[in-house]
């Protein structure tokens, strides 16, 4: 089973339509990517932090069973629907409102983040955000270019990557949909953003929006964060910020340019 695969049949292991085999080559794959089981205990958070946020408020439905008991107790006459405009006006508004929550609901579960984007806003998110303590992190300059010299196969790609005005602060190996990116936070005055780099092997997914310097351009928006990523003839990259899309896409030109 591949990555693809799983995530169109995450909606369907979390309600429990899988057949047996089908499961079983599900949780078989997921035993063995570390990004599809990232993503899958994500999105299980999500449903359970929902679910319990529904359940948290008991709905009294006593005065709305009086009344529609009382509605149903007399004579239905037609012109009553034209006397009460407002009424119908609002119970119109309130289906439109459930719909519209079902649709939005249905079109994001139906059409996920691509793993590697959703991944390197979490390893942001945790790493830079939270600054949730892991091992590995390389902080003197000798340490990160050795770093760039073991994964990247050069030492001096990492700083060449650094943004005008940013420095960068430490760098680790982490992974991203299953495979190893070498993760650098850079900080200014105003804050921190995440470049992950690793040598190219194949094409970032999704359709590009443009291309910088032969450098396909690649640009989502999700939980909150920018991803801006692009792939020179020898690295991908991904940029990941809380800026606005304008700016991490001028970081992100920025960037290809040096390394084009």
């Amino acid at each position: 089973m591949t990555c693809n695969e799983v995530k169109y049949m995450l909606p369907l292991y979390f309600s429990g339509e899988l057949d047996a085999k089908v499961m079983s080559d599900f949780e078989l794959h997921l035993a063995d990517c570390a990004g599809c089981r990232r993503e899958t205990e994500q999105q299980k958070s999500y449903d359970d932090l929902l679910r319990v946020a529904i359940v948290s408020e008991p709905a009294d439905a006593r005065p709305l069973c009086e009344i529609v008991s009382d509605r149903i107790s007399k004579p239905v006459m037609i012109t009553w629907l034209f006397r009460r405009p407002a009424y119908l006006f609002a119970i119109a508004v309130i289906l439109l409102l459930a719909l519209g929550t079902t649709v939005v609901y249905l079109a994001t579960r139906s059409k996920p983040v691509e793993i590697v984007y959703a991944d390197a806003v979490d390893d942001h998110y945790d790493e830079v955000i939270k600054r949730v303590p892991l091992d590995g992190w390389r902080a003197t300059p000798a340490d990160i270019n050795t770093l760039g010299q073991k994964e990247l196969g050069e030492s001096g790609v990492i700083e060449r990557l650094a943004p005008d005005g940013y420095r960068i602060a430490r760098a680790r190996l982490c992974d991203l949909a299953g495979e190893a990116y070498v993760h650098v936070e850079f900080q200014n005055e105003n804050g921190e953003i995440s470049i992950f780099i690793k040598r190219r092997e194949g094409n970032l997914p999704g359709a590009a929006k443009e291309v910088v310097n032969n450098c396909p351009i690649h640009l989502v928006s999700t939980r909150g964060f920018e991803v801006a990523g692009f792939q020179s003839a020898k690295f991908t990259v991904l940029i990941v910020s809380n800026l606005s899309s304008t700016e991490n896409l001028r970081l992100v030109r920025e960037s290809a340019a040096r390394l084009a």
